[in-house]
């Protein structure tokens, strides 16, 4: 790895902090596409037709890898990867080991060069998971085997400047203890756990057009994947049919029994709340939802379980 290929990842990597901070960790392809301006060249952080990427600028490994979700009738599936506790597999591009960018893996494996992953939450939507390492480059089998790394392992973030969406160092990098494969593992597992709540949230936005159910407010910042049926529970899998979109008021008073579902999406707020008497703001955010129906995803398959909904709706009447 060149010290020229290691300041632009280094500045990917700083590009990818912007991005992740701007849209609270669900990035928008549109966004990831433009790249950004290194020594007054444009350097693209991914492709979007293949998902191994390696900008003309850099010279061995990759910048990136990119997984994607298929544009379909209903809303993308939970993806089965992020069960388990083992590092994420990723597949090579065709079945000849040998072709340039799968060779440029090997390349990245060979080094331990530090990596972006654009994790596809549902179509057009990207986690981005930095600093990644490959732990397994098997031309039998045509896969990889990725890790995430730590921040530690990296410059740290002073060392690279920002300026008006243009990266470079501010002083010369300094070599890092890489992390053990038992801390890369770890890292790996946290990661599965923070995608698995993004997956979740995005699955279900996505199936309900990013508007809360109960009131149709459309501004995503404020909108939560609800669990019908709790994760804790063996059943409360993060499945879109186990959830329901709302805002961040309509969740809690949901988790708090304030405001119930039926099974035929039939909002029920709770005596105690209706008994209360105040402002606007409880009579027409949360009393006026009484005996209202919830707003359900236009595909069927989307729409929640009823007899999920049925067991949670007997609980809030037993609260009540």
């Amino acid at each position: 790895m060149t010290d020229r290929d290691h300041e632009i990842r280094l500045a990917a990597f700083a590009r990818c902090a912007r991005l992740m901070h701007d849209y609270s960790g669900a990035v928008a392809w549109d966004a990831i596409q433009d790249g950004f301006e290194f020594d007054g060249e444009q350097v693209y952080l991914a492709g979007k037709a293949r998902g191994i990427h390696r900008p003309r600028q850099m010279k061995r490994g990759v910048l990136s890898i990119k997984t994607t979700k298929p544009r379909k009738g209903r809303t993308a599936r939970y993806d089965d990867a992020l069960v388990g506790d083992g590092y994420f597999s990723y597949a090579f591009q065709g079945d000849d080991p040998g072709n340039h960018d799968n060779t440029c893996l090997r390349e990245a494996f060979a080094d331990q060069s530090p990596l972006i992953y654009f994790y596809a939450l549902v179509p057009g939507i990207y986690q981005i998971l930095y600093p990644c390492y490959l732990m397994e480059w098997n031309p039998h089998s045509l896969f990889c085997t990725v890790a995430i790394g730590s921040q530690f392992e990296l410059v740290q973030p002073s060392e690279v400047r920002e300026t008006a969406g243009h990266y470079e160092l501010a002083q010369p990098s300094a070599a890092r203890e890489p992390a053990s494969p038992i801390e890369r593992r770890y890292s790996t597992i946290e990661a599965k756990v923070r995608l698995h709540q993004a997956e979740f949230r995005e699955l279900v936005l996505s199936a309900y057009d990013r508007r809360c159910s109960v009131s149709g407010l459309p501004i995503p910042e404020l909108l939560q994947a609800a669990h019908i049926i709790p994760d804790r529970d063996e059943r409360g899998q993060p499945d879109v049919t186990n959830g329901i979109c709302l805002s961040i008021l309509h969740h809690t008073a949901y988790d708090r029994n304030l405001l119930g579902i039926d099974p035929d999406g039939r909002i029920v707020i709770a005596e105690s709340v209706l008994g209360q008497h105040d402002g606007p703001t409880l009579e027409t955010a949360i009393k006026a939802l009484h005996g209202q129906t919830i707003r359900l995803p236009r595909h069927d398959g989307d729409r929640p379980n009823r007899d999920y909904l049925a067991e949670r709706f007997e609980a809030f009447r037993r609260v009540g």
